[in-house]
């Protein structure tokens, strides 16, 4: 009798862990199948929006965009995940791969929204102004007032370019970043020139130069946080209208924004 209550017993747990063995493997199927429906929802999702893309986002995306530009800030690109940016927010990671195909994608999308912000300022003033000194003090004057998501991008690009994650899209997002910041700088120095108040200096190499010492301001905060940012920045204007202004264009009708 004993020796047949123990073969029932052992039979029972048998029987018990093939269907918990069974109820695994189902789970884990369902899982999967959950997150290859994501995955495709959001496809879809980027699909439909296409035409749209140039817009900037709204709502949960944009709250997502502003965590992870302040994770991907705080620590750097490979050591982020998208756990860690869910549970900053406090929402579940299916959500943001809704949005996001992977953690490239959103690091890509962060950045592009840092970027956006950055012009969106710019593009406002330049329509209301024709004036090319104010032009350029405004553009400078742009990294003070909205230095959080220019240095955020400062940090995350430097970072990034020491990672062993690398991906050609956002190279060339940070690349455009780049290019977009002379053109514009190049066009109000030829508008100066243009209008006489400029002396004829080469367009493209003086918008470099201008690029590279305000990304030596950003870079000099990433390291030195008391950096005197607004003083510097304060200095580079005063230079530079110094240097591109007309011997014939009197110093006192000089408009600054400082």
């Amino acid at each position: 009798m004993r020796a047949k209550l123990r073969l029932h017993c052992a039979a029972r747990q048998d029987l018990t862990s093939y269907f918990e063995g069974e109820g695994e493997l189902m789970s884990n199927r369902k899982s999967k199948d959950a997150a290859r429906s994501v995955r495709v929802a959001s496809a879809a999702r980027k699909a439909a929006l296409a035409p749209a893309a140039a817009e900037r986002p709204k709502g949960r995306e944009a709250e997502f965009l502003k965590a992870a530009l302040n994770l991907f800030a705080e620590s750097n690109f490979a050591s982020v995940t998208i756990k860690d940016i869910a549970q900053s927010l406090g929402v579940n990671t299916a959500l943001i791969y809704y949005y996001f195909e992977n953690k490239t994608d959103l690091f890509r999308a962060a950045i592009d929204f840092a970027l956006e912000n950055a012009f969106a300022n710019m593009r406002a003033i330049e329509g209301g102004s024709a004036d090319p000194a104010d032009l350029i003090s405004a553009w400078l004057d742009n990294h003070v007032e909205r230095y959080a998501e220019i240095h955020h991008f400062v940090k995350i690009a430097l970072d990034y370019k020491g990672s062993s994650e690398r991906d050609p899209a956002v190279d060339a997002t940070i690349a455009s970043f780049y290019a977009k910041e002379r053109e514009l700088l190049s066009r109000f120095i030829r508008l100066g020139i243009d209008q006489g108040r400029f002396k004829r200096v080469d367009p493209g190499r003086m918008a470099q130069f201008i690029s590279t010492h305000l990304d030596g301001c950003m870079v000099r905060m990433v390291i030195l946080p008391d950096f005197p940012l607004k003083a510097a920045v304060g200095d580079l204007h005063r230079f530079v209208l110094d240097h591109l202004e007309s011997e014939a264009q009197p110093k006192t009708t000089r408009k600054t924004r400082r």
